[in-house]
């Protein structure tokens, strides 16, 4: 019986748990957080799922010393997620780890993180599942890893806790992760964000690739405009409408004519059982590795940080989860 961890039990960790009940083989599984009230809610969200496999399971507020964990998935916010690592590798041996983003409010732990996994011969991905989703998987496949254009735009979704997303599968479609960050089209003044404590912004953020890629995210601080993904080369042009399910293509295949098809994007409740099913049977996953994804990670929170020292000059880490 594979052994999985499931640390943090708030809004996604629990949808990582409810996704653990259609995974096929038996599983023993302990869920970790502070707050009694997140681990009964993540309990209740398991138990609405209606089939599954019969795991075996356990609640509890904090990591206790136990046997070799197979799988941890460590879904806290950012601010805590250093102490949260450290505290699972003194009490277990841990063999595979996702790990939520953004990953770590100081530059610092990025280092340190990619060493202690190295010193414990643990393999850790970062939960950016675009990488993952069969309609971008298709996209990808028609681009071929040449520069693309990517553009998003919509009202109000929190633009610096998705632009990892977008950044990172910019990475994935095009093959290349130097890039540079433009924040001159970004609002000066930070927002608070909707999780307690932490900051946002709005404005546009634009990353230019080494290989010409460019890819250019627009949150509008009002309204109510559906968040849009266009991608596109010389041959092919794709958008997005995730909210709707839909996807439209045009390219010199079809002579440009647009075509319109369904593109369902899953739930991380939905997504998590395959990447937990293919750690367990192969030792790897689609998501995106670990000293990958914290170089992307740093040139994407290294000068929004500057940014927000312009207002704060006090402020000595990452305020964004």
């Amino acid at each position: 019986m594979s052994r999985i961890k499931i640390i943090g039990a708030g809004q996604l960790g629990s949808r990582h748990l409810q996704a653990l009940k259609a995974v096929k083989q038996p599983l023993e599984i302990q869920v970790i957080d502070p707050s009694e009230a997140s681990l009964q809610v993540a309990k209740e969200r398991y138990e609405s799922v209606p089939n599954g496999q019969e795991h075996k399971i356990s609640y509890s507020t904090s990591i206790e010393r136990a046997d070799a964990t197979d799988v941890a998935i460590v879904a806290t916010n950012s601010d805590f997620r250093r102490k949260a690592l450290d505290s699972l590798f003194d009490a277990s041996e841990t063999r595979l780890l996702v790990i939520e983003k953004l990953l770590f409010n100081q530059r610092a732990d990025y280092a340190e993180v990619e060493s202690k996994l190295g010193k414990a011969k643990a393999r850790a991905w970062v939960n950016c599942p675009m990488r993952v989703m069969p309609v971008y998987e298709q996209i990808r496949a028609s681009l071929a890893a040449t520069p693309i254009s990517y553009r998003v735009t919509g009202s109000q979704f929190g633009l610096v806790t998705n632009a990892i997303h977008y950044i990172d599968h910019a990475v994935h479609l095009s093959g290349c992760e130097e890039f540079e960050l433009d924040t001159r089209g970004l609002e000066r003044t930070p927002i608070p964000s909707k999780r307690r404590g932490f900051l946002e912004l709005n404005g546009t953020l634009i990353a230019l690739f080494a290989d010409g890629t460019r890819c250019e995210i627009t949150c509008y601080p009002t309204g109510t405009a559906p968040v849009i993904v266009e991608i596109f080369n010389e041959k092919n042009r794709y958008v997005v409408r995730e909210s709707e399910g839909k996807l439209w293509h045009a390219g010199e295949n079809s002579k440009w004519a647009w075509v319109e098809q369904a593109a369902p994007i899953p739930y991380q409740s939905q997504i998590t059982t395959g990447v937990i099913e293919s750690l367990l049977s192969t030792g790897d996953c689609g998501l995106t590795p670990y000293a990958s994804s914290a170089r992307i990670h740093l040139r994407l929170l290294d000068p929004l940080l500057e940014l927000v020292r312009l207002q704060s000059p006090e402020t000595s880490v990452y305020p964004f989860t």
